[in-house]
């Protein structure tokens, strides 16, 4: 074998050797911090272990790079291990410690925003809807619950559902606690199924109702089913709009956005990718990295990505403007993805789970589940195989937020529900996919 040969295949061994050392090196720098985060909250010590270790596996690797080159000079290990770990820290620094801005917006009130101060100690906004002068007041109220978790009631929530009280029921829209203009719970930990429920229970005792009607979009139809299974004596209707599942929201749950204007794709910004992996590990590491503010306005181009995703295919149009111009603004839209992070897994605990009870409840409800729904429809014949009294309306030609299609059907069918009347629509009864016609 010639050493013109052994020449190049040490100088690609040393190549390769350095490849290799660059991929260890930020793996190191990637997960000594993840890890580390088990212990401690401290951003800046979690920073330096991130620097300290790629430091460490880049200098070992450049050494036996040189070695293989035939070269042992320590100057250049050192010049060339710092030299990358400076690169390093400054990339770091630019895409995920550095804040996005030296301040951050809160979002902004409608012109008819109040607020609760509750005993649980969340501060709830609200807004609320009386029917006017000369109509007979009904006794039980009526309680919209977005969904999300961590968003918050719009404008297009208010013009369906505040419509209601000219029929003389009092109508009340709340953001859910740290979402919208609601204040943000101490600590991430505190945001939980239970904290909604006794959040909701407190805002029925606020509002001075024996009995709600409650109205639960998506997430807040999970939300008003735990809150069935607790009280059941205090809801006297329900209507499921495109629900979530009951319970156990991820596990299993099959998107499928194959019918809508749009899909889920990509990755939030890396500062806040970086927040909520810390969080998975140590919740005060990830809001120490990112706060919860500062995380609402992060995740607004990665909303907006999404928006696509509530209405069918070819329907971008029918989404509000100024749901649009809002996030094409960057204006904060008060969505807090701390929240759904820490909810969502919250229903993986049987503990928790409200199917035992609700079997036994006899509440009426409907469930409206839309053509273009992304959210699977084997939830929807589990709410009717749990709940006695359900029955489900299909409703074609609409997305998630059916409000955005078909608001005029929407608001027929539910206040027919309401008022005990004949509702449009015939009610749907078998568990085969409706949408199986509609292809």
């Amino acid at each position: 074998m010639s050493s013109q040969f052994l020449f190049w295949v040490r100088r690609v061994a040393a190549v390769l050797i350095f490849f290799v050392t660059i991929i260890a090196a930020l793996a190191a720098g990637l997960i000594t911090p993840y890890l580390l985060a088990a212990r401690t909250a401290n951003i800046p010590l979690l920073t330096l272990s991130a620097v300290i270790s790629f430091a460490l596996a880049t200098w070992f690797g450049t050494k036996l790079t040189l070695l293989c080159w035939g070269s042992n000079k320590r100057r250049l290990t050192v010049a060339i291990s710092g030299l990358f770990t400076l690169i390093l820290f400054g990339c770091l620094y630019i895409l995920v410690l550095r804040p996005s801005s030296s301040h951050f917006a809160e979002a902004i009130p409608y012109a008819n925003t109040k607020y609760w101060q509750l005993p649980t100690g969340s501060w709830i906004a609200y807004s609320e809807f009386d029917p006017p002068q000369g109509v007979a007041v009904k006794p039980e109220a009526i309680v919209y619950l977005h969904g999300g978790p961590g968003v918050r009631q719009g404008p297009f929530d208010q013009d369906i559902y505040g419509s209601f009280a000219a029929n003389g029921f009092r109508v009340f829209l709340y953001d859910q606690a740290g979402g919208g203009l609601s204040g943000f719970l101490p600590h991430l930990r505190d945001y939980s199924v239970a904290r909604s429920v006794a959040d909701l229970e407190a805002i029925r005792q606020k509002i001075g109702v024996d009995k709600m009607i409650l109205i639960g979009h998506s997430w807040g139809s999970t939300l008003a089913a735990s809150y069935m299974a607790k009280f059941p004596t205090h809801v006297s209707k329900v209507v499921f709009h495109a629900p979530a599942r009951i319970w156990n929201l991820e596990s299993g749950e099959e998107y499928d956005y194959s019918r809508t204007d749009g899909t889920v794709s990509g990755l939030p910004h890396l500062r806040l990718l970086a927040a909520l992996l810390l969080r998975d590990r140590n919740t005060e590491a990830g809001e120490n990295l990112v706060p919860q503010l500062e995380s609402e306005i992060l995740v607004v181009p990665w909303f907006r990505n999404t928006l696509g995703t509530v209405v069918c295919k070819d329907s971008f149009n029918k989404i509000p403007k100024d749901l649009i111009e809002v996030l094409d603004g960057h204006e904060n839209p008060g969505v807090n993805p701390y929240v759904v992070q820490e909810v969502i897994p919250d229903t993986e605990h049987a503990e928790g789970d409200p199917h035992a009870s609700l079997r036994e409840n006899s509440t009426p409800a409907i469930l409206l589940y839309p053509e273009c729904n992304y959210l699977s429809w084997k939830g929807a014949v589990d709410y009717r195989a749990t709940l006695r009294n359900l029955k489900i309306y299909y409703i074609p030609r609409a997305g998630h937020y059916i409000q955005f299609e078909q608001p005029e059907l929407l608001k027929r069918v539910i206040l027919a529900f309401l008022l005990d009347q004949t509702v449009a629509l015939s009610p749907y009864t078998s568990d085969a996919d409706p949408r199986a016609n509609h292809r």
